[in-house]
C-alpha cells in the first residue's frame, strides 16, 4: 500500500528537536519524497537564506544537496497575510488564561525532552486541540472587547482551512500522478490534529488510495 508519513515538527531548533535528528528519521524511513510546508514561490529563496534555521528548512537544504534521489515537493499555498498580530494574539491569550499558558509550556519542555517522538503522540495531539479550543473559547467570550482581534482570529482559522485543504489535494494529486510507494510530508504539529481529522473524512468517502501514517513513533 502507497503510505505518506506525516512528521510534525517545531519551527525551531532546540533541546532534542535537532536538524540531524530529523535528517536521520528521512534518511531511515527512505521516502521517494518529502512534500514540505512551503510554497514554490517561496521555497527557492529560503534555501538561498542564511537566517532560517528551523528543522525542516535545515533538513530540505540537506536533502537538496546530498540526497539526489529524494524529491522535495512544496504544497504551501503563496499568500501569508498575517503579521504581528498573530502573536499578540497568543500573548494575549496566555497571559489571560493559565490553562493556556500551562499548555504552552508543556508542548515546549516536552519537545525539548523528548523531541519528534513527543510532536508525533496522541498526548501532543491532545494538547493542540485542548489550545485550540481554550483559543475559541477565549476569542468567543471576549468577543465584543476584542472584536478586531475576534475577527482576525476567524479569518486566521479560515486561512488553516485554505492551506490544508490545498496540502491534502496536491499530495492526493501527485501520488495519483507518480504512483509514489512511499512519502514524508513535514508540517508543523500543531496542524496535525486538523489534518487527523480532515483525513478521516476522505477515508470516510472512500476519496483515497493510499495511507496517511501519523504515528510513525508509536
Amino acid at each position: 500500500m502507497c503510505t505518506v508519513i506525516v512528521i510534525g515538527t517545531a519551527h525551531y531548533v532546540d533541546g532534542a528537536c535537532t536538524s540531524e535528528k530529523l535528517y536521520e528519521i528521512i534518511q531511515k524511513i527512505n521516502p521517494e519524497v518529502v512534500f514540505c510546508e512551503s510554497s514554490p514561490e517561496k521555497l527557492p529563496k529560503y534555501l538561498k537564506r542564511t537566517d532560517v534555521n528551523t528543522p525542516e528548512m535545515n533538513v530540505i537544504n540537506r536533502l537538496n544537496q546530498q540526497e539526489k534521489s529524494i524529491e522535495i515537493v512544496p504544497v504551501d499555498v503563496n499568500e501569508d497575510p498575517f503579521d504581528q498580530r498573530l502573536e499578540a494574539m497568543f500573548d494575549l491569550i496566555k497571559l489571560e488564561m493559565e490553562e493556556y499558558l500551562g499548555a504552552t509550556r508543556m508542548i515546549f519542555n516536552e519537545t525539548y525532552l523528548k523531541g519528534f517522538p513527543f510532536l508525533n503522540s496522541v498526548d501532543c495531539d491532545k494538547i493542540f486541540r485542548d489550545k485550540n479550543s481554550m483559543e475559541k473559547y477565549f476569542m468567543n467570550i471576549n468577543k465584543m472587547k476584542y472584536i478586531g482581534l475576534s475577527n482576525f482570529y476567524s479569518e486566521w482559522l479560515q486561512w488553516n482551512d485554505l492551506r490544508e485543504n490545498q496540502w491534502i489535494n496536491l499530495i492526493h494529486n501527485y501520488f495519483k500522478i507518480n504512483k509514489l510507494k512511499k512519502a514524508v510530508f513535514l508540517i508543523g504539529a500543531g496542524h496535525r490534529y486538523r489534518l487527523i481529522d480532515k483525513i478521516k473524512n476522505i477515508h470516510n468517502k472512500n476519496e483515497d488510495s493510499f495511507d496517511w501514517e501519523f504515528y510513525y513513533f508509536k
